[in-house]
């Protein structure tokens, strides 16, 4: 009885496994896909959209300034550590890296994953379609992301340092 037991449990295993990995497979395709679909939504926009000025963005041909978004420069009055993204994704987008310094000198290494992001979820939708384990980028992608966070405050820190002087 112990036997047949254990044999039915290995036989359930083996067969929900499959099921398992094909709504993993799935699960992870849509993530990849939704990554890829908002980085293209991102790079198409900064192509496509202009700096007018210091402080305003425009859609060409309309004229048209996006509304200024930092709720911290809204309340407190001054930029927040992500102030200049969108104008530095912009500048960036249509190579003036000059200009995407001046705006946010992190921006420029954001903008740089994010337009990674292209290749890297096309090639893991086209691994898990091929049955392929996806590309794991390990540790270093998180601690990659975190320097990235750091590295926007630090810039931040030493603007405020800079205008005090």
């Amino acid at each position: 009885m112990h036997e047949t037991t254990s044999e039915a449990s290995r036989a359930t295993d083996a067969s929900s496994a499959p099921e398992t990995s094909l709504l993993e497979n799935s699960t992870d395709e849509l993530l990849h896909w939704i990554l890829l679909s908002l980085s293209v939504v991102v790079v198409a926009l900064a192509c496509a959209l202009q700096v007018r000025g210091e402080e305003q963005v425009v859609i060409p041909g309309l004229g048209i300034a996006l509304p200024g978004t930092c709720t911290f420069k809204a309340y407190v009055g001054a930029d927040c550590p992500g102030c200049g993204l969108t104008r530095c994704f912009v500048s960036i987008a249509h190579g003036q890296v000059g200009r995407a310094w001046h705006y946010n000198p992190v921006g420029i290494l954001f903008f740089a994953i994010v337009a990674s992001q292209l290749p890297l979820r096309a090639l893991q939708i086209w691994r898990l379609r091929k049955g392929l384990d996806e590309v794991r980028l390990g540790w270093w992608g998180y601690w990659l992301m975190l320097g990235v966070a750091v590295a926007l405050l630090v810039q931040w820190v030493l603007r405020w340092i800079l205008e005090l002087l």
